[in-house]
This record gives structure tokens, C-alpha cells and sequence, in this order.
């Protein structure tokens, strides 16, 4: 965000040098917006992102709760979106992204005998030095981390935005007009490939008051 893109980051435990900062992240034992104070590992924390949703958030989540729109705009800013589009990244990006790092509050994804070693959580704990290695310079390794979440995120973000976005507003307008494929209105015809799957049961759903009434059949 343009408000922190020349902040410098400071790694610190200590009361009082996080009183001098101008937002807290995962430190400090406190969630409070109006200071702009994020942590998530006090006792009693149970913020979730929505009713819909009920993944206690990490952190990051925090973060995204509130900033989401921002951070979206910013990194999709040649995509010119609007605010109903942003709303469907803003989800997608949660169930898809950051939810996931809900794993930092103890959660597990898989069941006990699976070990997940392949997550970002996982990619970026990689980053720390061996048991048998010298610590060497941690605020270069911190970045480091920085560097990999970040480039991740981007790329999620471009690619919901430049790919899955027009992806879903192609099965959209097949779904609009799919009584002039069929009188049925249970047949879809794409005039072009994309990625349905990931879409038509959303759509499907948002569009019908009864999800149970005249669901599809055929998707050409």
C-alpha cells in the first residue's frame, strides 16, 4: 500500500519499541484496528472473517480483513475493477490464500496422518536455518520470507484477476443466455474453452431462488 510502501520493518518482542511503530504484526498480543495493532496469539482471540467462514484468522488474516480492497486495488491496478468484482477476488482470495495460513494458529488442514509439507507456511519455515547451521543475518532470512509471501500473493492476485475473473464472466454470459441454447434452459454452450468448472455451480446457485429448480444437465 502506497501509506507503507517506504516503511522500514523492525523485528522486535519489546513493548516499548512497538509503541513506536505505526502498525503491529503478529507481535505485541493485541487486535485492535483503531491502533493498527494485528496479533492473533492472546488468549481469548477467536476473530473469524465472517459468519460464512470459521477459520480463526492469522495475522495475516487480520491484515486482509481489513486492507483487502486496498491491496487488491493496488496489485490489479491496470484491471480497472469494480467494487462487485473486487468483492468476488476479496473471497476467492481468502478461501484460496489466506485462510490456509490459519494453520499458524494450530489448525490443521489435512488429517493427523498426512504430513503437509508443501505449503507456504511449510516454503517459508524452509527459510530458517538447519539445527546444525550457523544463524547467520535472520533480518536477511526474514526477508527473504517477506519476498517469497509476497511474490505469491501477487501472482494469486493476477492470476484471479486476469484469468479467473474473465473466466467466470464468460460462464456467466453462457449461463444468461443458455435458454437460447436450449429451450430447457439446462444446456450451456461456450462459445469459447475457459476454466467452467470452477464457476457454474456459483453462478448456478447465485442465479436460482430454488437450487433444486431446472439445474444444468449439459455444458457444451
Amino acid at each position: 500500500l502506497g501509506e507503507y510502501s517506504d516503511a522500514k520493518i523492525v523485528r522486535s518482542r519489546d513493548p516499548a519499541v512497538l509503541d513506536t511503530c505505526d502498525i503491529v504484526v503478529d507481535v505485541g498480543s493485541v487486535y485492535d484496528h483503531e491502533t493498527k495493532r494485528y496479533d492473533h496469539h492472546q488468549c481469548g482471540f477467536d476473530e473469524q472473517s465472517s459468519g460464512r467462514y470459521k477459520t480463526k484468522l492469522s495475522s495475516a488474516g487480520l491484515v486482509y480483513k481489513h486492507y483487502r480492497k486496498e491491496v487488491i486495488w493496488a496489485i490489479a491496478k491496470d484491471a480497472d475493477l469494480s467494487d462487485s468484482e473486487a468483492d468476488l477476488l476479496h473471497t476467492k482470495l481468502y478461501s484460496q490464500f489466506i485462510e490456509g495460513i490459519g494453520i499458524d494458529n494450530g489448525i490443521s488442514q489435512y488429517p493427523n496422518d498426512i504430513d503437509a509439507a508443501t505449503n507456504l507456511s511449510a516454503r517459508v519455515g524452509r527459510l530458517n536455518p538447519w539445527w546444525n547451521q550457523p544463524e547467520g543475518d535472520m533480518d536477511e532470512r526474514f526477508a527473504g520470507a517477506m519476498a517469497l509471501t509476497e511474490s505469491e500473493f501477487r501472482e494469486r492476485v493476477r492470476y484471479y484477476t486476469l484469468a479467473w475473473l474473465p473466466g467466470r464472466k464468460i460462464v456467466e454470459d453462457a449461463y444468461v443466455d443458455r435458454f437460447g441454447a436450449d429451450s430447457s434452459g439446462q444446456i450451456v454452450l461456450f462459445e469459447q474453452y475457459c476454466p467452467w468448472k470452477d464457476h457454474i455451480d456459483t453462478i448456478e446457485n447465485e442465479a436460482l431462488e430454488d437450487p433444486s429448480l431446472a439445474k444444468l444437465i449439459y455444458v457444451l
